[in-house]
């Protein structure tokens, strides 16, 4: 596991990060979060939805989805709500992926739920292609934010992950672990890591993403 002193965690998101002109992407962040009647149960997500809210975002961040893939991108979203419930209330610092959990009568890991979940939505078509890793990273995120992880070919290289299910539950292995210690050598205090960005309400999840992109995408760490 890469290791990351706190000390650098603070400078990277607190000082470095702001100064990367991403006061446009944090406010289209904060507008789309907003939209919890959304992301709070995915299955009422209709089409309209999707292509006023859902791709616009995905496509400010450079994931060039068409339109065309909204009718099956909403019935993926619609689909994983079940996949997502137990998931919702967990933490990116406090939750142990290899836990096993139940779902629909099935008890698994949650590594595995991870995997399935971004795999049903990671393969719909879009175009030539599929949603994909990066879209579909943020998708989660913006589902619950406490715990998801976002993340993009840069970062998950760093990290040695594949850019498929299997690679992004790799990933939030990772991700658990890293925000676990990082609050361990806060010596609990998860509180003083958050007050450390100058953007309001951001989660630890949130924050290991501004870090990632600015030491990994940007290299300006």
């Amino acid at each position: 596991m890469l290791e990351v002193k706190l000390e650098e965690f603070l400078r990277v998101v607190g000082e470095v990060f702001p100064k990367q002109d991403v006061e446009e992407g944090e406010k289209e962040y904060d507008t789309c979060l907003g939209h919890r009647e959304i992301w709070g149960d995915l299955s009422n997500v209709n089409e309209n939805a999707v292509r006023r809210i859902v791709i616009p975002f995905l496509n400010k961040w450079k994931c060039r989805l068409p339109y065309e893939c909204a009718p099956q991108l909403t019935v993926a979203l619609r689909k994983a709500e079940p996949l997502l419930q137990p998931l919702r209330g967990f933490d990116v610092e406090s939750t142990d992926i290899l836990n096993p959990i139940n779902v629909k009568g099935r008890t698994l890991r949650i590594l595995a739920l991870i995997e399935e979940v971004f795999d049903s939505i990671q393969g719909v078509r879009a175009g030539r292609r599929t949603v994909a890793y990066t879209a579909t990273s943020k998708i989660l995120h913006m589902s619950i934010p406490k715990f998801f992880v976002m993340s993009d070919e840069g970062i998950r290289k760093a990290y040695g992950c594949e850019g498929n299910a299997v690679g992004y539950g790799n990933f939030m292995f990772r991700m658990t672990l890293l925000a676990r210690d990082l609050v361990s050598q806060a010596q609990g205090k998860k509180e003083m890591i958050l007050s450390c960005s100058k953007f309001r309400g951001r989660t630890l999840a949130r924050l290991l993403d501004n870090f990632n992109y600015t030491k990994f995408t940007l290299e300006e760490a």
